[in-house]
């Protein structure tokens, strides 16, 4: 994916304007879950695998086993295998009925159910490969369910750490581990714009990249010609601040983030997610180590994220460095 070089790059309409948020309907993804389950219980003599209809009369394990089984096996009414961002709307539906029944659970982020989020993973990337030239363009999953299903937001460390990547994959188009792993704290500031409608906040990000690297640097050009080159190579975006939906902004997001770190890593140039503390509750002052953030963890985030339909929506605006600012 190119990059814009020696100027900065908006992101795309996230942040003020965005479209009227549609509404997740749980009752398809419970209803498809009953229907599989009445299947299976047909199959018995072929499984030993026994489910209940009402995911609510599931236990946590009985729930993730089962899971597993459903996004593979589901079926339309037709008989007809659904696909695979079709299954993940399935999915959030029923995670949305849990939350709406008092289950305080978090089926694709809870250690529970972690081999129903790897499989869930890999039928996403797999389903990558069949998909039209619009890919997920014509997603069933849409932004608006996310923040319904508590999978956006600062409720949890591993909600909050979901917003941070999801905004970086929406607002400044990295869409790869490799990419979201040259942000770091060191190169993101909260600046200030002033315009004719007023004062408005951003997150300005200094997209670290290879000449960065002491290695991979070429030999040593002299004063003016050295600082011309940096500049030059310097890769700037913004985030935009959400004065219309404060909950959902990048920027209070941001700063909460940092609420929830040691101030011994808010500095640092090589590092900007990290690993949640295994011992943490919502409640707790600190939620984050000083490690990185498992990357096997991030990579099976971004799949889900970039299963979403928003995240592959053109760009609506792009400013250059004409704009009057302060930082």
């Amino acid at each position: 994916m190119p990059f814009l070089q020696g100027r900065r790059r908006l992101g795309t309409d996230a942040a003020n304007g965005s479209p009227p948020s549609s509404k997740i309907h749980h009752v398809y993804g419970v209803k498809a879950w009953a229907s599989w389950v009445q299947w299976r219980t047909q199959q018995m003599e072929a499984s030993a695998l026994t489910v209940k209809e009402d995911v609510l009369q599931c236990s946590s394990a009985e729930l993730s086993d089962g899971l597993c089984h459903f996004i593979s096996e589901v079926r339309r009414p037709n008989g007809q295998a659904y696909a695979p961002d079709s299954v993940y709307y399935l999915c959030l539906g029923i995670q949305q009925y849990l939350l709406e029944n008092g289950r305080l659970e978090n089926i694709f982020m809870d250690p529970p159910y972690s081999q129903f989020t790897t499989d869930l993973t890999r039928l996403l990337k797999d389903g990558e490969h069949t998909l039209p030239p619009s890919g997920f363009l014509q997603s069933r999953v849409e932004e608006s369910f996310l923040w319904e299903c508590k999978q956006l937001g600062a409720l949890s460390p591993f909600a909050l750490l979901n917003s941070l990547l999801f905004f970086g994959v929406k607002l400044l188009n990295l869409k790869t581990v490799d990419q979201h792993e040259r942000l770091s704290f060191a190169n993101i500031a909260r600046c200030s714009r002033t315009t004719k409608q007023g004062t408005s906040s951003y997150l300005r990000i200094r997209l670290a990249g290879i000449d960065d690297d002491p290695e991979k640097q070429g030999p040593v050009l002299p004063g003016k010609r050295k600082r011309e080159e940096d500049e030059e190579n310097e890769e700037y975006m913004e985030m935009p601040e959400n004065t219309e939906n404060p909950s959902h902004c990048p920027v209070r997001l941001y700063e909460f983030y940092l609420s929830k770190c040691s101030d011994s890593v808010k500095q640092r140039s090589d590092i900007f997610y990290l690993q949640p503390e295994s011992s943490c509750h919502p409640s707790s002052p600190m939620w984050y180590s000083s490690q990185p953030l498992e990357r096997p963890i991030m990579e099976s985030m971004l799949t889900r994220i970039l299963a979403v339909r928003d995240v592959h929506l053109d760009p609506k605006q792009l400013l250059d460095s004409s704009d009057e600012e302060s930082s």
